[in-house]
């Protein structure tokens, strides 16, 4: 369990990182933070967060930038945003 939560730990630091480096606004990186506390499968793809591979959200991260296959998932993805 300790193993699995450093690894857990050390990845969401890494993603951190990485969203500060690649110039994300404070919005988009506290909008993952968000997304990630509910939804873990979330990553960064460029400036965009990707969500379960199906859902994209582009800057500025606003309901409208949410895009993907209508379903439940894009419909709560958008409730979150």
């Amino acid at each position: 369990q300790l193993a699995n939560k450093a690894r857990t730990e050390k990845e969401e630091k890494l993603s951190q990182a990485y969203a500060i480096s690649a110039g994300v606004s404070l919005e988009g990186q506290q909008l993952f933070q968000t997304i990630h506390k509910t939804i873990k499968d979330c990553k960064w793809q460029e400036k965009n967060i990707v969500v379960m591979e199906e859902v994209v959200i582009a800057p500025p991260y606003q309901v409208e930038n949410c895009k993907g296959k209508e379903g439940s998932a894009l419909s709560h993805v958008r409730k979150i945003v």
